[in-house]
């Protein structure tokens, strides 16, 4: 089924989402794609390596590293970060789920509302 959301909404959280990783986060992505789907939003940040963090998933410790730092990081910003996404979007995130593929340097991120966009 074709989603009814607007070229122009989809360009809005497409900057909401990149301007939200780079100033809570001090980088933003290369690249963002998005996919809204009735009460699901997907969407893949690439790019999202620091030159620092490139070095240190060099090695299976420096990987574990930069996968723990992320990973609390994302954990301590949750409720600020749902509570600006839902503000952006009007309605309530029932579900959150984010991973990363530090060797395509990528990451994704599924929300699931309460109600259908």
């Amino acid at each position: 089924m074709k989603s009814k959301i607007s070229k122009a909404f989809e360009l809005e959280f497409l900057n909401f989402v990149n301007h939200y990783i780079k100033s809570n986060g001090g980088k933003g992505p290369k690249t963002t794609e998005v996919r809204f789907m009735g009460d699901t939003i997907v969407y893949i940040i690439r790019g999202i390596l620091t030159e620092r963090e490139k070095k240190l998933i060099q090695s299976p410790e420096g990987q574990r590293v930069v996968v723990e730092a992320r990973r609390v990081f994302l954990e301590m910003d949750k409720e600020h970060r749902m509570a600006k996404f839902e503000e952006f979007l009007g309605c309530k995130i029932l579900e959150n789920y984010e991973s990363w593929n530090l060797e395509k340097d990528s990451a994704s991120a599924i929300l699931l509302l309460d109600r259908h966009l």
